[in-house]
């Protein structure tokens, strides 16, 4: 929260190398910009410094050319070129990285569930696209995606 309200502005203050910090976030009409900015920064605003990018995609681009750099996003993005950060729920919990097994456990507390919204009548196509989602093949393709699939998040249990 410190790093993206502005209250940390320098790396040696959350033991990183002497510079400032630079700052990657999403644009705010993103699910994840809304998620971070309510859960992370309990509604803060996001530091004047912090420079919007369209896309998970484009922050973790970013952030692996800047040394001095720090983003988020989701999970399904690829991270080649970044290091992800242990975090923890506050001072007194521990630290732990967004594996696949802290998260689905909710040890890791920066993550969320995304739903699928569909009409209420699911009938005849959408019948059959609803079931190839949550087919194993379906869910193959999930997993291939980068996401988790149905019935493993800490939430569905």
């Amino acid at each position: 929260k410190g790093l993206f309200t502005g209250g940390i502005e320098r790396w040696p203050s959350v033991g990183g190398a002497d510079g400032r910090v630079v700052l990657y976030s999403r644009e705010n009409n993103s699910g994840t910009y809304v998620f971070f900015k309510e859960h992370v920064l309990k509604n803060e605003d996001f530091s004047d410094y912090a420079l919007t990018l369209p896309g998970t995609a484009g922050v973790v681009n970013a952030v692996s050319r800047d040394p001095r750099g720090i983003g988020y996003g989701g999970s399904s993005s690829k991270t080649s070129g970044v290091k992800m950060c242990a975090v923890r729920l506050d001072e007194s919990h521990p630290a732990f990285l967004p594996t696949e097994a802290n998260i689905l456990s909710g040890q890791y507390p920066v993550s969320r569930d995304l739903y699928y919204y569909v009409a209420s009548n699911t009938d005849g196509p959408m019948k059959k696209f609803i079931d190839w989602i949550l087919s194993d093949r379906g869910q193959a393709v999930v997993v291939q995606a980068g996401y988790f699939p149905v019935g493993k998040s800490k939430s569905a249990r």
